[in-house]
């Protein structure tokens, strides 16, 4: 009998952590633009971060693009550099500066590959 209760009591509590409007520590979201490039995957630490596209002085082509948020900008910053990287982009360019909403760091941009 005690089971029974245990999966009510246990059904009971997500539902009320997906109504009460608790956002999850980590999410990202990664959405290809770029359909026909699709270039070989480059190293996350090879993936440079860039504040603006003004900073950029050479051509570049867009890949797709990424939104993430985790606990801590590095975090955010180091899942924004992998996803780009496995994509092929060696860019990811920064439409905004990180910034803290509630208790995580969201970083929005761009993944690009320098034209050579």
């Amino acid at each position: 009998m005690r089971r029974p209760i245990a999966l009510l009591s246990a059904c009971l509590s997500l539902t009320l952590l997906a109504v009460s409007g608790c956002s999850p520590a980590y999410s990202a979201m990664y959405k290809e633009t770029n359909h026909k490039l699709h270039p070989a995957p480059v190293a996350a630490k090879d993936v440079k971060v860039v504040k603006s596209r003004d900073n950029l002085k050479s051509a570049w082509t867009e890949i797709g693009v990424f939104r993430g948020q985790a606990p801590t900008v590095k975090e955010a910053m180091a899942t924004a550099q992998q996803q780009c990287g496995s994509n092929g982009a060696n860019l990811y360019i920064l439409n905004t500066e990180p910034f803290q909403s509630e208790s995580s760091w969201k970083v929005d941009g761009v993944c690009g590959r320098l034209d050579k």
